[in-house]
């Protein structure tokens, strides 16, 4: 258009000049038809332009939609991945009281009764002179060797009364029968029961879905206290020949896993052992009952190790007085019980003293205190478990968490 207007200007001639081209009809429309060409030309490329911003703001906006849309979906992934983890946590939590359980740890001093409690007796209410305990917390159960009573009990969380789940056909050696059972622990895998039967020297196994079905696994054993690892191998404290004993599936013979030399007081020896306790490490921790220690024998050790015995603190006793059970927490802490000494005490490792966690010096009925209290159990939440034979009852002692 400029040029045009250039030229327009510079042709300005005389008048006698030759006439000018662009003032004739046909130059007047083809000017005009060029004009209207470029303005169409001009029209269908901003027509092209609007259609194109439109076009990519459409575009846009859709990204844009998709965009949002996968930032909803990607959150709601994360969120569904977060929520087993924190399950899982949870969950693992809850499954192993050694999390929450620590040196500091402590429990309500006013204990619950959560089985017997009526006297001693043989009705389904009651105990007599109760011995091992094993808890399930899959169904908040507990299975009591009741011991003068010659059978084991299941007792349910809140329940009022037992149930008899082997034994309870007087005292005896029929298969049916057992004679002062002495401990008692969950197969799970295998939906069994294993009773340490201590008066007729065997080991049983009984069906929890058939309490008829039941076998004599180990005969001549003077059993005491049995325990489990995690690969189910079967631990056994033999009181009388003053050894351990691992028995694995389909074992002809027990393997000496600790002692086996003979009674006496060296730490390749023990005396009468008691109670004992399998980690995850399948260390062995024993109470010695008549060497008034606690020792730890690791795993294919050929000696043990003394890791509570001493004087307790504020009781000015200069031994553990015939230690009954044990049992250990994640971080070595050893929880036991004594016949002497009406308490509940915590050893912590490296050190030679006990210091009271539950009960009192002297004996007594009340939700505070403990008679001759015997086996030890934690269930997942760290919730302490004591057998008070004394008082024909179990005892539960809640974890403190203020």
């Amino acid at each position: 258009m400029e040029s045009n207007k250039v030229n327009v200007y510079n042709g300005v001639h005389p008048i006698n000049a030759a006439p000018r081209q662009r003032s004739t009809p046909s130059a007047y429309y083809d000017t005009g038809k060029l004009t209207r060409v470029l303005f169409s030309i001009l029209v269908l490329i901003l027509s092209l332009a609007v259609l194109a911003i439109a076009l990519l703001t459409k575009k846009i906006n859709e990204e844009n939609i998709s965009i949002s849309e996968g930032s909803i979906i990607e959150a709601t992934t994360t969120t569904e991945m977060i929520i087993p983890d924190m399950i899982e946590i949870t969950t693992k939590e809850i499954l192993m009281p050694s999390v929450i359980i620590n040196t500091d740890t402590k429990w309500k001093q006013n204990a619950i009764t959560v089985a017997g409690g009526y006297g001693r007796g043989n009705k389904l209410n009651q105990l007599n002179d109760p011995y091992g305990i094993c808890i399930n917390d899959d169904d908040n159960s507990i299975y009591i060797a009741d011991r003068e009573n010659h059978r084991i009990v299941k007792w349910q969380s809140g329940a009022y009364n037992g149930e008899i789940v082997a034994g309870g056909n007087g005292r005896g050696s029929a298969i049916h029968q057992l004679n002062y059972p002495k401990d008692v622990i969950l197969d799970k895998g295998k939906n069994n029961i294993i009773i340490c039967d201590q008066g007729n020297s065997r080991i049983i196994r009984s069906s929890l879905q058939n309490s008829q079905n039941q076998q004599v696994l180990i005969v001549r054993i003077v059993c005491c206290s049995l325990a489990m690892d995690d690969n189910e191998d079967l631990y056994i404290s033999d009181w009388a020949k003053h050894q351990v004993v691992r028995w694995r599936e389909g074992d002809k013979e027990g393997k000496v896993v600790a002692g086996g030399n003979d009674k006496g007081n060296r730490f390749n020896q023990l005396n009468q052992p008691s109670s004992i306790f399998v980690d995850k490490y399948y260390s062995i921790y024993i109470a010695d009952y008549m060497n008034n220690r606690v020792m730890k024998w690791s795993k294919n050790a050929t000696i043990g190790i003394p890791v509570a015995h001493g004087q307790l603190i504020n009781a000015n006793l200069s031994s553990l007085l015939r230690p009954n059970s044990v049992i250990v927490d994640h971080v070595g802490n050893i929880y036991m019980s004594n016949e002497r000494n009406h308490q509940i005490t915590r050893w912590s490792p490296g050190t030679t003293k006990g210091v009271p966690v539950v009960g009192g010096r002297n004996a007594g009925s009340k939700s505070m205190e403990l008679s001759y209290p015997f086996d030890l159990s934690f269930d997942r939440q760290g919730n302490l478990y004591v057998v008070d034979a004394g008082n024909d009852r179990i005892q539960k002692f809640i974890i403190d968490r203020d």
